[in-house]
């Protein structure tokens, strides 16, 4: 066996017993005084294992850790994990964190405290073998990756900045295969202000918002591409104000998904061009794209196929994958910065109550860690 995928195995008992107290503090997004009890731990448990943890204290949302690995190498390396999952305070009485024989179940095992377990074990390996790492390693921790990382992205992207690779422990796809493309999405918010007028006596004399609203459903709905893979869909709507009364205001919000910045752009200005059927109706349009997409670059197919090299040593194989979903990735991706994604746990159903990880498929990826951060 590969000396690596040795040590990786070795971990199991402890790898388990770091994800076990990570699950069981939960962390959901909008409850700070959980995050931050969490953030907490996750301090004094890097500082225990000699990183250098500073902690980026926040109002709104729990706080971000930055621990930092010196080393003497070039080569820098910033792995990007979060702690915040989408389970409400509670959910372990009805999902609590258990082994069912190569399977680990709980609420944000898989999305993403084993990567950040794996990440954690990874440099534990390093300093118990001996290894050499290939140059200083941060590794950003943040708390609202689930709700589009606000208050993260500056920190992300100046972290990045200063980095010469990107490492995301995000969950691989359900199959096993590494992230190397993610959809960038967006969003877009619209106001339809129309003319109120008896539905009865006189609706002539008033312009109704939820008629253009309609129209601009099928406009909207009309921009998604099949080849490009975009989708463009308005997922909520509500109009009007009680039955005998033309409705006077209308507003939806529309979901965009794309593979390609020039698709972003190409919707953005269609809608944000949108010309309403009606003249007496007005429109108001707020939003756009918030992550841009991760695209496989050659930089980025570079890191995947050096990774799959890895892996080859080990007599394992690695698929690639594009997905729908966006993460942190598509930040630093998009700066330019190489940036491979899904290397953290192999495992099914994030946000989903069968969430979970398969264990030795994971201390596999624990091995490729170690590897892709050592000489």
């Amino acid at each position: 066996m590969h000396p690596l995928l040795a040590h990786a195995q070795a971990e199991e008992a402890a790898f388990l017993e770091t994800l076990g107290a990570l699950v069981s503090r939960e962390s959901p997004t909008r409850d700070k005084a959980a995050a931050d009890t969490l953030a907490g731990y996750l301090e004094a448990l890097l500082e225990r294992d000699g990183w250098q943890v500073a902690r980026d204290p926040r109002s709104e949302v729990g706080d971000h850790l930055i621990a930092r690995w010196d080393a003497a190498g070039s080569e820098r390396t910033l792995i990007l994990a979060h702690y915040d999952t989408v389970w409400p305070l509670g959910t372990l009485g009805t999902m609590p964190f258990v082994r069912d024989g190569n399977r680990a179940y709980g609420p944000g095992a898989c999305d993403m405290k084993a990567g950040i377990a794996l990440s954690i074990h990874a440099l534990r390996i390093v300093a118990a073998q001996g290894l050499t790492p290939r140059g200083p390693i941060t590794l950003l921790i943040t708390s609202d990756e689930e709700i589009g990382s606000p208050n993260s992205r500056e920190l992300i992207e100046s972290l990045a900045a200063a980095h010469d690779r990107v490492f995301v422990v995000e969950p691989s796809r359900d199959d096993g295969a590494i992230k190397i493309g993610r959809k960038g999405g967006g969003g877009f918010w619209l106001d339809f202000h129309g003319r109120g007028a008896h539905a009865g006596n006189n609706p002539a004399d008033g312009a109704s918002a939820l008629r253009e609203l309609a129209h601009f459903l099928f406009f909207v709905e009309g921009l998604g591409d099949d080849e490009a893979q975009t989708t463009v869909n308005l997922t909520v709507a509500r109009g009007g104000s009680v039955s005998n009364v033309i409705a006077e205001e209308a507003h939806a919000q529309v979901d965009m998904r794309v593979l390609q910045l020039s698709e972003a752009e190409r919707v953005e200005a269609a809608i944000r061009g949108y010309s309403p059927s009606d003249p007496r109706v007005s429109v108001d349009i707020r939003g756009g794209l918030n992550r841009p997409p991760l695209e496989p670059t050659d930089t980025n197919r570079t890191l995947f196929q050096e990774a799959q090299a890895k892996l080859a040593d080990m007599g394992l194989a690695l698929e690639g994958a594009i997905v729908g979903g966006g993460s942190d990735g598509n930040f630093t991706s998009a700066m330019g910065v190489p940036t491979l994604d899904g290397l953290g746990c192999s495992g099914e159903g994030p946000h989903a109550r069968h969430e979970h990880i398969r264990i030795a498929e994971t201390l596999e990826r624990l091995a490729l860690m170690v590897a892709m951060l050592t000489v």
